[in-house]
């Protein structure tokens, strides 16, 4: 593999990603047609489902070779990797105690808007409904 030993952690999370990627395009697209095509009841809907599933396995499989070439030999992939992992320790992560603080403003920030684009939206419906109401008199 190209420069192995630099970026071992993004490129491990890289590839424990793309791994999950390519067993869910596998599991529910690849498994979930051939499922589908054994249990139909139509000759015309099970052909169609059989050929969903190989296309989806043929998918599957070029998702995880590509994805094996572009992180593990793809020379400007592979650079780009390091540089990410070398400048994200070089980020200063916020102390537990301003973290929660943050969150917190955040969260209240949230439940008071929450609050008034409901009061607003409770207001102009009552209103819409008087003007209902009133042109039903007429």
């Amino acid at each position: 593999m190209y420069k192995w030993p630099q970026g071992r952690l993004i490129r491990t999370i890289g590839f424990i990603l793309a791994a999950l990627i390519c067993a869910d395009l596998a599991y529910n697209g690849g498994y979930g047609r051939y499922a589908a095509y054994t249990s139909a009841t139509e000759a015309a809907a099970g052909t169609r489902q059989l050929i969903l599933s190989v296309i989806f396995s043929v998918l599957a499989a070029a998702a995880a070779i590509a994805a094996t070439v572009a992180i593990g030999f793809h020379r400007q992939a592979v650079d780009f990797l390091i540089e990410v992992e070398h400048e994200m320790t070089k980020v200063e992560w916020p102390k537990w105690d301003s973290l929660w603080r943050s969150t917190l403003i955040i969260a209240v920030a949230v439940t008071v808007l929450a609050i008034v684009i409901f009061g607003i939206d409770g207001a102009i419906l009552w209103f819409l409904n008087k003007l209902v109401s009133l042109g039903e008199y007429l």
